[in-house]
């Protein structure tokens, strides 16, 4: 397994995680998830099922507690279908997020 394979497939398994986890203490209240996670993050990802976690992980082409996301890329995010237009517009948010902070 080549180097690449085996990052991209880290960077998955650290998305789900991190989605479980929020989804889990959002449903649990946990009262350090709010300092941690935006409000808007925890009411949409609370109501995912694991197939839309697991899809959304998939598709994050980085780690998803380091892009920074707002709730628009979020949202347009999730209405595009799984697969390569929706890491395409990953790529161009992190891009274009990226040259913002630069």
């Amino acid at each position: 397994m080549s180097t690449t394979n085996s990052l991209q497939k880290d960077i998955v398994t650290l998305n789900r995680r991190f989605l479980l986890v929020v989804q889990q203490m959002a449903n649990a209240k946990h009262p350090l998830l709010s300092p941690c996670v935006p409000g808007w993050l925890m009411q949409k990802v609370r109501n995912m099922t694991l197939e839309e976690i697991d899809a959304l992980a998939e598709d994050m082409i980085a780690p998803c507690f380091h892009l920074n996301l707002h709730e628009g890329h979020f949202d347009q995010m999730k209405e595009i279908p799984q697969g390569a237009r929706r890491k395409a517009y990953m790529a161009n948010v992190v891009a274009s997020s990226s040259v913002t902070h630069a």
